[in-house]
């Protein structure tokens, strides 16, 4: 029924959209280790491949060894310890998920798959539940508002994740873990070339039983990227994910639902021809299709007085995405190209109330085209100073013609290798099939949510860049946001308005040959402009500590510290709802690997070693101390 899936949303769709921040282009361990290592390469801050530090905008790029050093399964759990980034999770490993950029709701963070979007074509928003780590290669994280580029959803910002390639020789590892809680994690990858051809495979198995009353969730997942170069200047790629979950959905601890299930599927298929008809031209032809299918069964129980609901969610999605780069020389670069999207939701509903005698059947089925345009200028002229301006216009058979801008610039000071950005833009969020279209709980008439934001930092470089500091400010309002009122049923407007305004700040270095670190803070001060409370979910205060050792050629130690002050919720439990404080807490990672030969590697991980216990969603208490291990074999 509509209530339950508005409960689900509410914890991401609240008029209370904004908070968190960004920080400057923090460099990774490897980033700092070698003084002369090769820049690192972003593709999603311009949809050109820039280096890092010539990027006018603040990025943060996640390397494979970063995340093999953390152990952790999934990205959302990789994604906690980035600056500017705030998780909330309904519970436990395997519940929904979601990711805040700058504060930005979870519908508002864009999530690409090597450039491909994968946000639901029903809700508009990405469950990161949903996303391993298995064939990631990289993470690129691109805070502020990017619409621009890359259209709806990127109002908060771009995630976008990069899979691994084929290598030159045959690779593959085989790997299973097993720890607290009944947990069990089987992966597999391999990666070839043959000739032209190049491919990569990678699959896992994981369960768990968690430690809640109808919390356990089994996932299957499977990546497969292949590659053909037909010349040196025309390759064609093909990708495929596919995904499987099986949830117990127990809710709040005020239900216990011991019987309800939650099974999820989804898959992707896309294609990528790359050619460079010139030695300035690079053209880049995107074909996608995306579906994903959600059933969720609520039998009677006891626990939920007899009530039943049995529903089910299709979204759809067809994207066609042509963009061309053209490189006239070493100062100009255009960027021009096009999008046709195809978005169809259908939903099936069937609840049953006997304490009312009430039974409600819903059904939708509906389709949303958007066409779209953009493009944008590089202009460097002299190798210090970059400066870009871009604008795109959307045009929807929904809510009409939307258009966005963006502006950048960056200087790097002589000598002193100061790096100065900033960047003002504009974002949106369309509303959704959900939004729009929701038997008897939506609005045909809404229009888009609108941002304008700006922000402003640097960040320095010292002793031969063994020591990386930086800051940024930043300011975003929020304007129109869809928020469910009751007029006269449960339905969304366009009523609400946001701002938020931080600081974000970091420190890596390299303390010795073998030690790095790192750490930041980020404080933002938010406000609902249409109630004058501060934002939900978003902490004031928050922080990461990150320590890695190399004890010794074979045996590295990897600490990590999460630092989350007071946040506030809500508890729809009390009439009228109420607002709640959700206590500060820290929480502790330790992971160890041993490379005990070529082609065997045993690791251990501890996590949430002091026990915090905490929520981060009011009513949905997350996972305690747990400890896990494992070996991999390589070849």
């Amino acid at each position: 029924m509509k209530i339950r899936s508005l409960a689900i949303a509410s914890l991401f769709l609240t008029p209370t959209i904004l908070g968190a921040a960004e920080t400057n282009s923090v460099p990774t361990p490897a980033a700092v280790v070698e003084t002369n290592a090769p820049e690192e390469i972003t593709i999603t801050a311009t949809r050109i491949a820039t280096p890092q530090e010539k990027s006018p905008t603040s990025t943060t790029v996640i390397t494979r060894e970063e995340i093999a050093q953390s152990q952790q399964h999934m990205v959302v759990d990789v994604l906690h310890a980035q600056p500017g980034v705030a998780v909330a999770a309904t519970g436990q490993p395997g519940t929904v998920q979601g990711v805040f950029l700058r504060g930005a709701n979870n519908n508002q963070t864009l999530v690409l798959v090597d450039g491909i979007r994968v946000n639901s074509p029903f809700n508009n928003q990405y469950d990161f539940s949903q996303l391993p780590v298995d064939n990631v290669e990289r993470i690129e994280i691109l805070r502020g508002a990017q619409s621009t580029l890359y259209g709806s959803e990127a109002a908060g910002g771009v995630i976008n994740i990069v899979t691994k390639r084929g290598t030159c020789l045959p690779t593959g590892s085989l790997e299973t873990e097993y720890g607290s809680f009944n947990t069990s994690i089987t992966r597999g990858h391999f990666s070839d070339s043959l000739g032209q051809l190049s491919v990569a495979a990678d699959g896992s198995y994981a369960r768990s039983e968690n430690d809640r009353i109808n919390s356990d969730y089994e996932q299957y997942h499977f990546g497969g990227h292949a590659r053909y170069d037909f010349s040196d200047r025309f390759s064609a790629t093909l990708l495929a994910n596919y995904f499987h979950n099986n949830d117990g959905v127990p809710g709040d601890i005020f239900t216990d639902d011991p019987t309800a299930r939650l099974k999820t599927e989804s898959y992707l298929f896309g294609l990528i021809l790359n050619a460079d008809p010139t030695d300035w031209w690079n053209a880049k032809l995107k074909l996608s299709y995306a579906r994903e299918q959600g059933n969720y069964d609520q039998p009677t129980n006891a626990a939920n007085y007899g009530v039943s609901d049995f529903s089910q969610t299709v979204g759809r999605r067809n994207q066609v995405d042509f963009q061309n780069v053209f490189k006239l020389s070493e100062q100009h670069t255009f960027l021009i190209g096009g999008t046709v999207e195809n978005n169809s939701g259908n939903l099936t509903d069937v609840y049953t109330d006997p304490a009312f005698s009430y039974t409600n059947n819903s059904v939708l089925a509906k389709t949303i085209n958007t066409y779209s345009a953009y493009a944008q200028y590089d202009f460097t002229p002299i190798e210090r100073v970059t400066l870009t301006a871009g604008g795109r216009v959307d045009d929807s058979d929904t809510y009409g013609t939307h258009g966005t801008y963006r502006f950048g610039g960056r200087f790097t000071v002589p000598e002193a290798e100061t790096i100065f950005r900033a960047s003002v833009g504009t974002g949106f969020r369309a509303p959704s099939i959900s939004d729009l279209y929701y038997p008897n709980f939506s609005n045909p008439n809404l229009q888009p949510e609108k941002s304008v934001g700006w922000d402003a930092g640097f960040e320095q470089p010292l002793f031969q860049n063994k020591l990386r500091f930086g800051a940024t400010f930043f300011h975003n309002n929020f304007d129109n946001l869809i928020q469910y009122v009751g007029n006269p049923f449960f339905a969304p407007e366009n009523v609400a308005r946001a701002r938020t305004f931080g600081v974000e700040s970091f420190v890596a270095w390299q303390v010795l040959t073998n030690l790095t670190a790192r750490a930041s803070y980020t404080w933002t001060d938010t406000e609902n402009l249409t109630t004058g409370a501060e934002l939900v979910r978003r902490p004031e205060h928050s922080g990461s500590l990150n320590l890695n050792w190399q004890i010794t050629p074979k045996l590295d130690a990897d600490a990590s510290a999460q630092f989350i002050g007071m946040r506030t919720d809500v508890n729809y439990y009390t009439f009228p709802a109420s607002t709640v404080a959700l206590p500060f807490y820290t929480k502790l990672n330790l992971a160890l690997r041993w490379q005990v030969q070529k082609h065997l590697e045993i690791f251990a991980r501890a996590e949430n070693l002091t026990d915090e216990r905490y929520q981060e969603v009011f009513g949905y208490p997350s996972l305690g101390r747990g400890f896990y291990g494992g070996l991999r074999l390589q070849f």
